[in-house]
């Protein structure tokens, strides 16, 4: 796919306020992850935001803002991606990671795997797989990361992930803004689930006033064999 007419020099300038560089090549893959979203959004409703700073600023560099948060070779799981995010273009800057992502839509899957397979991103796979479900798999306890990008309240995020994490593992959570009322109201699933005191970043998003909070919580010991429950119950009756 093409990349001319792509603002490199707006994406460069987007990951130094953030204390991140991409070489020539992860600059061209993060180009060619933008075209092949605008190709595909319109079969798939994968974004609303398809300008091209926007989506620098609120796809791609607020996906990135987790990477110095991600330990080196981590294995790492993505719930619910949706088009992609936050792991793709983390893949992309971190090709140490090894990534897999559970994602409900099938048209979503497909997307992501056939984007990957363009991108040339070994080491990445998406499953057309429910992360409730999955935690019931081999991939119970597996994973040294486990992230979630926008998908669902902290006590309900923490039911999914908990369980995929093995121990000394870590959660990580996109949040907007400030996270305090939502870590305060998880904290007995966080207990219940095996994880620590969760420790936060607050960031701004290049040239903008948006604010975004990473919460971070270790994974201290196994979860209890019942979790996650399953029957959407993580939803509707939150821990």
């Amino acid at each position: 796919m093409e990349t001319h007419g792509f603002d490199f020099e707006f994406l460069n300038a987007c990951l130094k306020s953030l204390g991140l560089a991409a070489d020539d090549g992860a600059q061209q893959k993060l180009a060619m992850l933008y075209g092949e979203i605008i190709a595909y959004n319109d079969k798939v409703n994968l974004t609303s935001i398809i300008e091209e700073k926007d989506f620098i600023i609120k796809h791609i560099a607020d996906s990135l803002t987790a990477a110095k948060h991600i330990p080196l070779n981590a294995t790492v799981c993505d719930i619910g991606p949706g088009g992609g995010f936050p792991s793709v273009p983390l893949k992309i800057l971190r090709g140490d990671l090894d990534f897999t992502l559970f994602e409900a839509s099938g048209k979503k899957t497909d997307f992501i795997n056939g984007t990957a397979k363009l991108l040339k991103l070994d080491g990445f796979k998406c499953l057309h797989m429910r992360a409730e479900d999955a935690a019931r798999t081999v991939y119970r306890e597996r994973f040294g990361i486990a992230l979630a990008r926008a998908v669902a309240p902290l006590n309900t995020l923490l039911e999914y992930a908990a369980p995929l994490l093995k121990k000394g593992g870590g959660f990580i959570a996109y949040k907007t803004a400030s996270a305090d009322g939502e870590i305060t109201a998880a904290s007995n699933a966080a207990k219940l689930l095996g994880c620590g005191e969760p420790y936060t970043e607050e960031i701004v998003l290049p040239y903008t006033d948006i604010k975004r909070t990473l919460v971070v919580y270790p994974k201290a010991h196994a979860s209890p064999a019942i979790y996650p429950r399953g029957g959407n119950k993580e939803r509707s009756n939150p821990l």
